[in-house]
């Protein structure tokens, strides 16, 4: 704890204004052997992070100011990646959070997030697409997700309610949102939109969240982005088991497609050693349906896991031709070259 702490006040001190107290320095570094069909096997980092958050006393009663920071880094490197993960400001007290910057929205906070059983924390899952970061979907990302340009406020707990807003202004060329792209001309000032409410009582948690963009107009006035998405969840644990469910449906109102995906998952745990299992179909209007069943078995050793898993996809599910344009368009696409494989992972949290 002394070192962490040690840690965490020399990288604040690269933030003069940050108050060093309390500042905490976390992170997850992850490393795994993968073996997919058809390829050769890879020793290979995947979604390592180190980051920083804390609050600062403002001098007033019941408010305080917050701040977060994360940064994607590789073990096969050594280096920083591009991009970054998370980064926002603002102030929380007992009239609830108030904050901007590049944050998760209520539809990936609430609901599409619902997928957190596997131990490796590896996204083997299939989700409906919902825009992109980017000129083209990538892995991994959704237009919900670690969104920049975002405002949002959270209410207090209220007997077990929770309520999100969060707003996106992205502005014109050039926009610092790369969900958004760049637009030729002014747009619209709020560019996206995205709401959620989420009810727990004891072990359930029932969450719903819509969300919408309009952004990228053209020179001839023409939206080139503009889509929607909502979608319900419910988690539930019972003693040693936890279970999951959600349900999200998106529509690209460019194309007029929909898209659908339902997942189910479910998890145990008995004195560090657990297994999960994990089901996800999506199906886009006019295509074959796409499945995804992920089978896990863990040890956990403190703040460790070793996870050992397979998963496996159907046909549609990796084969390019099966989204709308002719590439693999999933918002979360296999990320192990597109078809069935077994890992061993290895992930340290501090």
């Amino acid at each position: 704890m002394f070192k962490k702490s040690c840690l965490a006040l020399a990288l604040a001190t690269t933030l003069p204004t940050v108050s060093y107290a309390d500042a905490t320095l976390y992170g997850s570094f992850r490393l795994g052997m993968f073996k997919t069909d058809n390829k050769s096997a890879v020793l290979d980092d995947y979604a390592s992070r180190i980051g920083v958050r804390g609050s600062v006393d403002l001098g007033l009663e019941n408010t305080q100011g917050i701040f977060h920071w994360e940064q994607g880094l590789s073990l096969n490197t050594g280096a920083l990646l591009s991009g970054g993960r998370y980064a926002s400001v603002g102030a929380k007290g007992d009239w609830g959070t108030l904050l901007g910057g590049k944050i998760d929205h209520p539809t990936y906070a609430y609901v599409g997030s619902a997928n957190e059983f596997a131990m490796s924390a590896l996204p083997t899952g299939l989700d409906v697409g919902y825009v992109a970061n980017g000129s083209k979907p990538q892995k991994g990302f959704r237009a919900d997700r670690r969104i920049g340009n975002s405002l949002a406020y959270v209410t207090p707990n209220l007997q077990g309610f929770e309520a999100m807003v969060a707003g996106v202004f992205g502005g014109e060329n050039p926009a610092s949102s790369v969900l958004l792209g760049n637009s030729a001309q002014k747009d619209k000032t709020l560019d996206g939109y995205n709401l959620g409410v989420k009810y727990t009582w004891q072990d359930l948690t029932l969450a719903t969240a819509y969300g919408a963009v309009k952004s990228k107009k053209d020179a001839a006035g023409v939206y080139q982005v503009d889509a929607n998405l909502w979608g319900m969840a419910a988690r539930y644990k019972w003693e040693n088991f936890r279970f999951a469910a959600k349900y999200e449906q998106s529509k690209d109102k460019i194309s007029g497609l929909n898209d659908k995906g339902i997942g189910l998952n479910a998890g145990y745990e008995l004195n560090g050693f657990g297994g999960s299992i994990g089901y996800t179909t999506t199906k886009q209007e006019t295509k074959d349906r796409e499945k995804a069943l992920a089978v896990e078995l863990h040890r956990r050793m403190g703040k460790g896991v070793i996870a050992l898993g397979y998963v496996d996809y159907n046909s549609a599910a990796v084969d390019p031709a099966n989204s709308y344009d002719g590439t693999t368009e999933r918002a979360l696409t296999p990320m192990f070259g597109g078809n069935d494989t077994a890992y061993l992972t290895y992930r340290l949290q501090f």
